[in-house]
């Protein structure tokens, strides 16, 4: 038996034998017949290994007039008809990848054997979403397994359309990444378009759907997103339906959406689960939001530092009497108290999640309070901060709220140096770039420009579901 087995160890040892978890099994089959059974233990069921691969084997009995090529047929039978594997024709590689995979490989005389796929699966059950939270809508959220958010997309799109690329990224992680879209939906020129950039990625790993998403983006350099990440299946399936891709990455519970446009950033899940005036209502409001995050700062200090006359004159004095001591000019005010806020926002995250939001609440309103009592910030631009900082949250999409913040400080510096001038430059310029900017050939600011009167019915606006109409793809 060990001379028969001896190539199979010798071609697996070299690769997995010295990993701790890597196991042979050996036993005879009806007393005289040798078999090697090769897995990894933390990746398979052992229930399973043990019902479905060792109480079949030890319960063969031959026939006496058997001959070698029957027994191995008749071994499969009994394994559920598993896939054999040629050993001499099998690379070393396709060996390793099949147990890498959870996969159990049972060896037999002659160079024969058989692949089971016996892995178990460890990752978390579904849960509510954490950070695309609504008071109305469904409760589930994405997780690691990718299959299992295929299984939660075809819950609520059951149409054969429904069509799923794989792809294997990684030369060492082999991450299975998949492409999403609903066939007669989606521009068959932007799903060859990306899957020419996923086919061509090159890189060691991709541990997370993030690290696919630099890879088929479009290489311009600009702060704002071109790819919407979602954790909430409902939001995925709703894209899809408009004609959207999907690209969804193993071991990440985020997916991703392209393309998409700017006033996307500003759409809400609950939006479709809120009256049609209500949700309108609210994409006005984010609108506004975004206009105080990148403007206020800047605006504050454009006014105090160069355009006084325009501030009401009871508003002056009281800037006037607050200002009065602080030693630093209004830019280096809010630059300490902007990045003081960073601070805080990043200990919150990296707190545990009982003393993260406590920290960040106290942390704020104590270090806030403490700076204008020293005299080393004014109880004006501690409002300022507090505002763009609430403004900076009330967008959903958290990766265009670092697009915000990005803007923020670059508005404070034209402020600083050209006033309200420097700001009007930075709007038309801020302006030229969107309008430049594209997605796989559709523009940024659709359909604001160019204007699409028909597609303000689910962009600007929120009209009730039958005033709606499946735009042309």
């Amino acid at each position: 038996m060990a001379m028969e087995l001896f190539y199979f160890e010798q071609l697996l040892s070299h690769a997995v034998a010295r990993q701790p978890d890597f196991r042979i099994q050996r036993l005879l089959v009806d007393a005289d017949y040798p078999v090697a059974i090769c897995y990894l233990e933390t990746l398979i069921d052992k229930a399973q290994l043990q019902q479905t691969v060792l109480l079949p084997l030890m319960d063969i009995r031959f026939d006496g007039e058997m001959e070698s090529g029957d027994k191995v047929q008749f071994i499969r039978g009994k394994l559920a008809g598993a896939p054999p594997i040629e050993a001499p024709a099998a690379a070393a590689d396709a060996l390793v990848s099949a147990i890498l995979e959870g996969n159990c490989i049972v060896f037999l005389r002659d160079n024969n054997g058989f692949a089971l796929d016996i892995g178990e699966a460890k990752h978390r059950g579904i849960q509510e979403p954490k950070s695309e939270k609504t008071v109305r809508g469904p409760g589930e959220a994405f997780t690691e397994d990718v299959m299992t958010n295929v299984s939660l997309i075809r819950n609520r799109i059951k149409t054969p359309q429904l069509a799923f690329e794989a792809f294997e990224i990684g030369t060492l992680t082999k991450t299975k990444v998949l492409m999403a879209y609903i066939e007669g939906k989606a521009s068959p020129e932007r799903i060859a378009a990306y899957r020419e950039r996923l086919s061509r990625i090159q890189t060691e790993a991709v541990l997370e759907g993030a690290n696919v998403e630099e890879w088929i983006e479009e290489k311009q350099l600009t702060p704002f997103p071109r790819v919407l990440n979602t954790e909430r299946p409902d939001v995925l399936s709703a894209h899809l339906i408009e004609g959207k891709i999907a690209i969804l990455a193993d071991g990440s519970p985020d997916c991703l959406i392209v393309p998409v446009t700017f006033f996307q950033f500003f759409i809400s899940a609950e939006d479709y689960y809120q009256p049609p005036l209500f949700a309108t209502l609210l994409r006005w409001l984010r609108l506004l939001a975004f206009v105080l995050a990148v403007y206020t700062p800047g605006m504050y200090i454009a006014l105090t530092n160069y355009r006084q006359e325009m501030i009401p004159s009871a508003l002056l004095v009281n800037l006037a009497a607050q200002r009065e001591g602080v030693p630093f000019p209004a830019f280096v005010e809010a630059i300490i108290m902007l990045v003081m806020f960073e601070l805080l926002r990043e200990a919150g995250i990296r707190m545990p999640s009982v003393t993260g939001q406590a920290i960040s609440i106290v942390g704020a309103v104590v270090l806030g309070q403490a700076a204008v009592e020293a005299g080393l910030v004014s109880a004006a631009m501690v409002i300022v901060v507090g505002i763009t900082a609430i403004a900076n949250f009330v967008t959903p999409s958290f990766t265009f709220g670092m697009a915000q913040r990005v803007l923020q400080f670059a508005f404070m510096v034209l402020a600083v140096g050209l006033a309200l001038f420097g700001m009007f430059c930075g709007t038309l310029l801020m302006a030229i770039h969107l309008v430049s900017l594209k997605t796989t050939g559709e523009p940024y600011l659709t359909p604001l420009a160019p204007a699409k009167p028909s597609d303000f019915k689910d962009s600007l606006f929120r009209v009730p579901w039958y005033d709606m109409k499946n735009p042309k793809r």
